[in-house]
């Protein structure tokens, strides 16, 4: 079964549980939460991993060659030259940023408040990622 089939099941699955067995067998609502916040990353996993395998497919690139391509100093060279220089700027601050927040060994280990911390500067990494997307996109 692969990984979609399995996250699928899953969530038929956590859906029968909640639906119909929770409320005979009365889990704590912590746990509840925490399996519903499983299924949703593994759905979103399941997404992501569809998303990569359409790209592979269009451009005949396994992944980690497109991403070896699109940061290398050649490629990062064109799009400095596209972009306009703060933006240019804050999309190589962005991805500075995200090389420290992956270097978190194990962030399921953190504190509850340093998850939040950390969850908070991913998402203003994506935010500069998408600026820059966005432009590109519109650029052509």
């Amino acid at each position: 079964m692969g990984v979609a089939e399995t996250c699928k099941f899953i969530s038929i699955l956590y859906k029968g549980i909640v639906g119909k067995l929770l409320p005979v067998i009365s889990m704590p609502q912590h746990e509840v939460l925490m399996l519903s916040t499983v299924v949703n990353v593994l759905k979103l996993y399941a997404d992501m991993l569809n998303a990569i395998a359409s790209v592979e497919e269009a451009s005949g690139k396994k992944a980690d060659e497109l991403l070896r391509e699109l940061l290398s100093p050649q490629s990062l060279a064109k799009l400095g030259q596209k972009l306009p220089p703060d933006m240019f700027g804050e999309f190589m601050s962005a991805l500075l940023r995200l090389t420290t927040l992956a270097s978190v060994q194990n962030p399921l280990a953190l504190p509850s408040n340093e998850k939040r911390k950390l969850a908070s500067e991913l998402s203003e990494v994506v935010k500069s990622i998408e600026k820059v997307a966005e432009k590109l996109k519109a650029m052509g």
